[in-house]
């Protein structure tokens, strides 16, 4: 309901400021163009971002990254909340793309930073808590949206510049935060730097054994060093750590959580429910999904990563096959759009258990130092592309086959299920040398075994075709 209301204010909003300037309204279906392009504008923006996050944080460092990228999203705030005084919809349009390219470097700039300052055996729980200020974040926008609040004519600009308050905090507080040590220490190689972060992240003197393992780390991987992005897609040393990152992120959207989301409030509209008590069960769903993400936050590293994908892939599969059946019993029964609902809610649950935050921890785990930057730009590059071609294509998909397209993300599901079973190790507890070696044996033995069957048969080939040489030996004898 609050997307259905911000799409009537913003495309209110164009209406008005197109008539100021040529004395006409716009026509419906440019309207809706306008606003699909204003939607559509942020995730292409977000994939600009995530391509830029990659030399960002190699040349900028970390830290460096985050400030920069918080000076953007402060003019990017700036400039949504002027949009009313501007009266041009090319405007907010442009400034909404800013926005996107902010929340492109931060979704790949953010869990990396984590991931490289968080001890090995808290390094789930860390990564996991950016994922849990982003649906906190989703609830505070959601409560400030309300009409009585900032969901008005007058003050939605207001409500899409708030994020300016938060990355005027950061700027002031990131100075004072340590850089990546694994930063300072494989890439800038300034050991003593490194080491003196390390005593103040860790709040001890004694760090050596973590020196020795960045020292180990550093000496390993040579043949990665200062590896670009195209490199790095063709390089055979890591050819299936960047298949995963493909599967991972694009499972992410595959799932069928964009389907989830936009028949959403066409199920609770056939409950015949108010307006305020739809209002009140989004709210209530986003809560849930805030406890969820406390949870896992909670128990990530001591559960496994493992284990919470693939229980959230596993339902959100079975779920995609449900939501189909009930929503076409829904015409005929009438209770049927309260079991979409729980449905609904089942499949969002699943969805914050594993695909949605374990996937950039794991691209954070499965490639080293010097090419973890190019990996988590690629994982962005891929979340996001997949994102902008969803938010494009599905509303197409959606009025040919109505319900049914549900049963287009299930074996998307379940063969990102399958990969990760077969192929993606558990990671909890490690340091990233040890993950390495694990998904290099992991393979190795893989293939070893697959491998196995055909050097069988070749023995047995080659001993068939012996025994015929040797009985026609006898029988020339």
């Amino acid at each position: 309901m609050k997307e259905k209301s911000g799409r009537r204010l913003i495309q209110d909003f164009y209406n008005n400021t197109y008539h100021q300037r040529k004395k006409v309204y716009i026509e419906a279906t440019f309207l809706s163009f306008l606003y699909s392009m204003t939607v559509a504008i942020f995730s292409l923006g977000g994939l600009i971002g995530s391509l830029l996050s990659g030399p960002m944080v190699d040349k900028c460092g970390r830290k460096g990254t985050l400030f920069l990228n918080n000076l953007l999203a402060i003019i990017s705030s700036i400039l949504m909340g002027f949009s009313t005084l501007v009266h041009a919809y090319e405007y907010t349009i442009f400034s909404r793309l800013i926005t996107g390219v902010c929340s492109g470097i931060f979704s790949c700039a953010v869990p990396l930073y984590l991931a490289e300052v968080a001890p090995r055996n808290l390094r789930g729980t860390m990564v996991s808590v950016s994922a849990l200020f982003i649906v906190i974040g989703v609830l505070i926008s959601q409560v400030l949206g309300y009409e009585e609040l900032l969901g008005t004519k007058k003050y939605w600009p207001i409500l899409l510049s708030l994020p300016g308050f938060l990355a005027v905090l950061q700027v002031i507080v990131l100075p004072s935060c340590p850089e990546s040590p694994r930063y300072l220490m494989i890439q800038e190689r300034d050991e003593e730097k490194a080491r003196q972060t390390l005593k103040k992240l860790r709040g001890q003197e004694d760090v050596e054994q973590e020196i020795d393992e960045l020292y180990l780390e550093h000496i390993s991987e040579k043949a990665e060093k200062e590896m670009g992005g195209l490199k790095l897609l063709f390089y055979r040393g890591l050819r299936w750590q960047v298949i995963s990152v493909v599967v991972l992120m694009s499972g992410h959207q595959l799932t069928g959580v964009s389907a989830v989301y936009y028949y959403a409030d066409n199920i609770y509209a056939s409950m015949f429910l108010s307006k305020k008590e739809i209002r009140y069960i989004v709210l209530f769903s986003v809560i849930s999904l805030v406890i969820t993400l406390m949870v896992v936050v909670y128990i990530i590293d001591t559960v496994g990563r493992r284990a919470l994908i693939l229980i959230g892939f596993g339902v959100c599969s079975i779920i995609c096959v449900l939501l189909t059946m009930a929503l076409e019993m829904q015409t005929t029964i009438s209770w049927m759009s309260y079991a979409s609902s729980s449905l609904v809610f089942l499949f969002l649950i699943a969805h914050v258990l594993g695909p949605g935050p374990v996937p950039i921890l794991l691209t954070t785990e499965l490639f080293l130092q010097s090419t973890r930057s190019t990996s988590v730009a690629l994982g962005g590059f891929v979340h996001w592309l997949v994102n902008f071609l969803m938010g494009i294509i599905f509303l197409h998909i959606e009025t040919l086959i109505g319900s049914y397209s549900f049963l287009l993300f299930w074996p998307l599901s379940v063969a990102t299920f399958i990969y990760i079973f077969k192929y993606i190790p558990e990671t909890k507890g490690r340091t990233f040398l040890e993950i390495k070696r694990l998904m290099s044996a992991q393979l190795a033995r893989r293939i070893q075994v697959q491998g196995h069957p055909a050097k069988e048969n070749l023995k047995k080939r080659s001993a068939h075709h012996s025994n015929r040489r040797k009985k026609r030996r006898s029988t020339i004898g």
